[in-house]
């Protein structure tokens, strides 16, 4: 373990570059603005209202994210947004405005229900578009690790940023939400440009028409074809993380709404929700210090899932005394769920070389969408008169987790026979192998499978294991000497190494 842990944390050390943290912090402030904008309706309310927001706020803010993840959606699918191209500097702008508007705007003007919809549909419209560029900065990362350990910081330094300002004055804390967004502006300006000069090297990326047509095709009518053939590509290989993250916002705004409407002594405190992140943030950092590794998603989809709406189902059971703890252990699962599935995803736009603004409106939209759907449950069960308002509760949640477990038991069918069957044709056309370079070679290719190489950190794999130079490997691979030390820097994160020599004990036969 001991070894372990010090493989692990060697590699978190030199994972995250000056480029990496930046983003980390572009997406943590992206959450900071976007969470507290929507539980205090741009600070119209001096206290956050936790989970469940004001509703006509609500019904607005899901208007606006619908038809942004519409208008996105459309314009990706068409071929009219490529990478890169969608720019969030005017929705940052028109979110620090709104913030500004409602801090000096005269209180009845804001306190018809009209007017909160209308902030709700400017907050669906504005953030949504900053969750895409964010999403896009983070695609860029080509390590797992950094990936998720972006991810999880991002995480525990928007709880913190949450809890700091709700120690403040409700003026000072709009002016720094005010200050975020700004800030925010120039920052995502300056990543957007760097990381758009560098390679991007897609992890094994094949052109996604099914027909062997080029993916330089000339003409509308084949990007279109071309576009929704990889959006079609990234959706199978991340529906069932979406499918997971869009059950547990139902069950979560179900559980919220009964709780409010129905006055329920397992109320959820609206500190819950940054507790969980908190504690999600340190569970994922600790497991990927000590382990060096990604946690499965596959525990995420059969254990964390079931184990929480278990936990959901025993809190009236146990009253006020431990129903702070047990919410907390909900949004733990919950925000393990939404980092694990956004991970999935991002993952999946590399794989498949799509842009992330298809898939990412997709996402959006099934989560909102089953959002309102619980919120619209939770309301209905919460405002029964009858005795067992929450068995009938209990038997919705049940029934969602049959219905999201027999989906993921079918799934996980489908692949595990299709591995199986990759697994006897290998058995049959493997030969051991009679020389070093052919064992160097089958090497290389577990190596690449096991860690997730893409195809040049595999070049660049072999070029290593033969003891050569980043100079000479760099002259190999038509690239220049310094793109190598950056291939090669993030293979040795990948590989928890720090040096050349340890890639090389890697082949010992």
């Amino acid at each position: 373990m001991a070894t372990v842990s010090k493989k692990g944390i060697g590699a978190l050390r030199g994972a995250l570059t000056p480029a990496a943290w930046a983003v980390l912090i572009a997406y943590a402030l992206y959450r900071l603005v976007a969470y507290t904008s929507y539980v205090t309706n741009f600070g119209f309310f001096a206290d956050p209202l936790g989970y469940v927001s004001d509703l006509p706020f609500m019904i607005g803010a899901a208007l606006g994210n619908f038809t942004s993840c519409a208008i996105v959606f459309v314009l990706c699918a068409t071929g009219r947004l490529r990478r890169w191209g969608l720019d969030c500097r005017s929705a940052l702008l028109i979110v620090a405005l709104i913030y500004l508007v409602v801090a000096f705007a005269p209180a009845p003007l804001l306190e018809e229900g009209v007017a909160t919809s209308l902030l709700g549909v400017l907050w669906g419209l504005t953030v949504t578009v900053v969750r895409f560029a964010a999403i896009e900065l983070l695609r860029a990362e080509r390590s797992p690790m950094v990936l998720i350990v972006q991810l999880a910081v991002a995480a525990f330094l928007f709880a913190l940023g949450s809890y700091g300002l709700r120690s403040l004055p409700p003026l000072w804390s709009t002016l720094f939400e005010v200050a975020a967004a700004l800030v925010l502006v120039p920052l995502f300006g300056f990543l957007r440009s760097y990381l758009s000069r560098l390679p991007d090297d897609d992890e094994g990326a094949v052109p996604a028409a099914d027909d062997g047509e080029s993916w330089a095709v000339a003409g509308q009518e084949d990007a279109v074809h071309a576009g929704l053939a990889r959006f079609r590509r990234t959706l199978a290989e991340s529906s069932t993380p979406i499918l997971a993250a869009s059950f547990f916002e139902l069950v979560c705004g179900l559980v919220n709404m009964y709780a409010s409407c129905a006055h329920a002594s397992f109320a959820i405190s609206a500190q819950v929700p940054l507790e969980g992140s908190l504690v999600c943030s340190v569970l994922v950092i600790a497991f990927v210090a000590l382990t060096a590794r990604v946690p499965h998603s596959r525990f995420m989809y059969l254990v964390v899932f079931p184990g929480a709406i278990a936990v959901f189902l025993a809190l009236p059971y146990f009253g006020e005394v431990w129903g702070r703890s047990l919410g907390t252990v909900i949004y733990s699962a919950y925000s393990f769920t939404a980092m694990l599935s956004m991970f999935c995803v991002i993952r999946a736009c590399r794989r498949t070389g799509d842009e992330v603004y298809g898939i990412a409106a997709f996402m959006a939209a099934a989560t909102r969408l089953c959002l309102m759907v619980g919120l619209a449950l939770g309301w209905y069960f919460g405002n029964l008169r009858e005795g067992s308002t929450f068995l009938h509760l209990s038997i919705v949640c049940v029934t969602c987790v049959y219905v999201l477990g027999m989906v993921l038991l079918l799934w996980g069918f489908r692949s595990s026979r299709e591995k199986r069957v990759v697994k006897v044709v290998e058995v049959i056309v493997e030969q051991p192998p009679a020389t070093f370079e052919e064992f160097r070679a089958a090497r290389v290719e577990e190596l690449t499978e096991r860690y997730d190489l893409s195809p040049r950190e595999r070049d660049v794999l072999v070029g290593l294991a033969q003891g050569n130079t980043a100079a000479s490997i760099a002259e190999g691979l038509h690239i220049s000497t310094s793109t190598a030390q950056g291939y090669i820097k993030s293979l040795y994160v990948k590989l928890g190494v720090n040096k050349k020599q340890q890639v090389i004990d890697l082949f010992q036969k």
